[in-house]
């Protein structure tokens, strides 16, 4: 058989605990077996995990459709969350909206802060945490470092003291594009859904999905 990882010729080497036989490559000394019986292990498991996560499916949804273990879901999950890198932005003078969404983490009141262009319709940056001036000073400075043209908010106090006078608007009507997205938000990701059964059990969690959500273009599946 050929490897797959590198392609290049196996030859046998001895029987897998179950059995089956096994195989060992010479070019990169990687031991495996033609067939696995384990659903996990098919090739494309990893592109559907992160196709059906954003398209409103629960870990339990996820593990009863592809017949894995909950806990296969989870680790991938969060290993394909470490790959992704909040994007580098080099822009200037642009339009933003910030604003927060509420969530429960293990029933606990939580809220998702973030940022988003007006134009490119981009997320910038996202904090998960109490709604106080620290988390959603994590993003207001990373949108700050842009040397936006406005930044509009809602009528949220905190705001006030965080963000220039002289950039900052606080007017009606004038975060559409941001609530509109808080919608999008809790219709593909069930753990945010508010009438549902799903929800999330702790923080690592709901931020690696959120970063598959808002940033998994940078995925490269084989």
């Amino acid at each position: 058989m050929k490897c797959n990882c590198c392609k290049s010729l196996c030859i046998k080497n001895g029987f897998q605990s179950n059995g089956k036989q096994r195989y060992y490559c010479k070019s990169c000394n990687k031991h495996q077996q033609e067939n696995y019986r384990y659903k996990a292990y098919l090739p494309k498991t990893n592109l559907l995990i992160y196709k059906l996560v954003i398209n409103s499916s629960g870990m339990s949804d996820i593990a009863r459709v592809l017949e894995i273990s909950k806990n296969t879901v989870k680790s991938r999950l969060l290993k394909l969350s470490l790959v992704i890198r909040k994007p580098i932005i080099y822009e200037s003078l642009q339009v933003y909206e910030i604003d927060e969404m509420f969530t429960r983490i293990n029933g606990k009141r939580k809220w998702v802060v973030y940022a988003i262009n007006r134009k490119t319709r981009q997320i910038i940056d996202f904090a998960v945490g109490s709604r106080s001036n620290e988390t959603i000073l994590e993003v207001v400075n990373t949108v700050l470092l842009l040397n936006p043209k406005k930044i509009y908010t809602d009528r949220f106090s905190s705001y006030k003291s965080l963000i220039p006078k002289s950039i900052h608007r606080m007017v009606r009507f004038q975060t559409n594009l941001i609530e509109r997205f808080n919608l999008n938000l809790r219709n593909h990701l069930k753990r945010l859904s508010r009438k549902t059964l799903c929800y999330t059990k702790n923080r690592e969690i709901l931020e690696a999905t959120l970063k598959l959500y808002f940033w998994g273009n940078q995925l490269k599946f084989k």
